[in-house]
């Protein structure tokens, strides 16, 4: 009995901060893969942006050379209806329903992609007063004014719905003649690069001059060749979700040890 006794007197103290500082490794190595597919993937598209998969002939563009099968156009003339649509400059008291849609608000973009918990919220019932404003899957959301303006993300093909915020446009491609992630990863690298910047309405707060965007020209490949360049593209956005994911699981089991610890 004794012996017994004396085994588990030995026995190590449970020790909740090394569970704590090996999450904390683990995030830093996930923060890490995470930024380095994320600069693969933005030095990646520039490229297939730029020159394409697998092309030996090329022509002069506007600003400069393309492959020989692509064209060169203003944006309008790839959107449904060539119109952007702008958001409300407000929304709609709540109302009494228990349902809710989001709104999609800078906030929610600003990182581009679609955070759902970022969203406003309107109640569902009211939604009727706003139809000119409804998002659907596919759909691309712009910010315009603001911190986050010319950030923009595609919903997701799971996407139930919702409604345009202000500050934001809705961008719809026209299919027959552009590729929804084709065209989103390409108002990807005009933000990333600044080019959306040039686009300033005016001193002050940011605000992308609408006239300007319709104009802004962008280089258009064949449809078939624009659903490889964004297959391809989609498949490392997918990685960074992934990582994403994973860092949220690692920082939830860093939070849970920190409380068992306190206790």
């Amino acid at each position: 009995m004794d012996d017994e006794l004396m085994d588990i007197e030995e026995e190590p103290a449970l020790d909740a901060g090394e569970v704590i500082e090996a999450a904390d490794t683990a995030a830093r190595s996930i923060e890490d893969l995470i930024g380095r597919i994320f600069e693969y993937k933005h030095r990646l598209m520039e490229r297939l942006l730029a020159d394409g998969i697998g092309h030996t002939r090329f022509k002069e563009g506007p600003a400069d050379r393309i492959p020989e099968s692509w064209r060169v156009v203003p944006l309008q003339e790839v959107l449904l209806g060539r119109k952007i649509v702008e958001g409300p400059a407000s929304m709609p008291e709540p109302g009494d329903g228990a349902a809710t849609v989001p709104v999609i608000v800078p906030e929610s973009i600003g990182s581009l992609r679609l955070h759902e918990k970022r969203c406003g919220s309107v109640a569902k019932d009211r939604t009727r007063e706003l139809g000119e404003y409804m998002v659907a899957a596919s759909d691309i959301v712009m910010a315009v004014k603001g911190e986050h303006a010319g950030a923009c993300a595609i919903m997701p093909v799971f996407f139930e719905g919702g409604v345009l915020g202000p500050g934001c446009v809705r961008l719809a491609a026209d299919t027959a003649l552009c590729e929804p992630f084709f065209l989103n990863n390409v108002l990807h690298s005009y933000f990333q690069s600044g080019i959306l910047y040039t686009l300033n309405a005016g001193s002050g707060e940011m605000a992308i001059d609408l006239d300007m965007l319709r104009r802004l020209m962008i280089k258009l490949p064949p449809l078939p060749e624009q659903k490889r360049i964004a297959d391809i593209l989609l498949a490392l956005s997918g990685e960074i979700v992934a990582g994403e994911d994973a860092l949220t699981r690692v920082r939830s089991i860093r939070g849970n040890f920190i409380s068992v610890e306190d206790e």
